[in-house]
């Protein structure tokens, strides 16, 4: 049995669209994020929901980066956060000590500011919040 130059170009074509589509959809499927340095300093060694970003300048951001799944809290985000700062380790800045309105979102693509603040111990720490939007502890 032989088959035609013609059947041989549609079986490949169709191929190739079961593949883009299988790619598309595994690819646009789970949680996607970008995150912009807003802290006014070079984040060395930057960690976020345990995947090393490693070195992100001040007012750059990185490209979408998936994961399985992003804390929340209150529709904020609240997931692990560290870096270094002029060689100083900087971690999570815990403004949530409740926990009854975390939860974990596994879909979706998400935009994120990282910004610095003291805690009240004086540390410096890194937060998350939606990009260009205010934590509702930032002031005006």
């Amino acid at each position: 049995m032989r088959i035609s130059k013609e059947r041989k170009i549609e079986l490949f074509v169709f191929a190739l669209a079961i593949i883009f589509i299988l790619t598309s959809f595994i690819t646009f499927r789970g949680f996607h994020a970008k995150f912009y340095n807003k802290t006014g300093e070079d984040i060395d060694s930057l960690i976020i929901a345990g995947t090393l970003i490693g070195e992100l300048r001040n007012n750059n951001s990185t490209e979408k980066i998936s994961f399985k799944s992003f804390e929340f809290d209150s529709s904020y985000p609240y997931d692990e956060i560290s870096g270094i700062i002029k060689n100083k380790k900087l971690d999570q800045l815990n403004w949530s000590w409740c926990g009854t309105e975390r939860y974990t979102e596994s879909k979706g693509s998400y935009s994120f500011d990282i910004r610095k603040a003291v805690d009240e111990k004086g540390n410096d720490c890194l937060y998350l919040v939606e990009h260009n939007k205010k934590a509702f502890f930032e002031g005006e």
